[in-house]
């Protein structure tokens, strides 16, 4: 495991132009040369990984929202978005 000499964010090996390169995940910078030859591009999964899901639709009226209750949802949404973005980039992603 390589980490970006940039940024600090973790470099995944990624296909580029028939070869194998790090990429930063966080800012984009690319390592290419005969230490990343090491390095190779798969996932295993387990039969036992595969996660079921079910949909319950309820009984009950639906509820239906003005376009204002809806687009300050989203604020709300985007706000926390952003502070716990802020708040990861402020401490490096360790929350105390």
């Amino acid at each position: 495991m390589r980490f970006c000499p940039k940024c600090g964010g973790l470099m995944m090996p990624v296909k580029k132009g028939g070869a194998t390169v790090l990429r930063c995940t966080k800012c984009g910078y690319e390592i290419s040369g005969s230490d990343v030859k090491e390095y190779r591009i798969g996932a295993e999964v387990s039969a036992g990984a595969h996660v079921h899901t079910t949909s319950l639709v309820s009984e009950g009226k639906a509820r239906h929202r003005s376009r204002e209750e809806i687009e300050q949802e989203k604020e709300e949404y985007y706000r926390e978005l952003f502070l716990e973005l802020l708040r990861e980039e402020e401490y490096g992603g360790e929350e105390s």
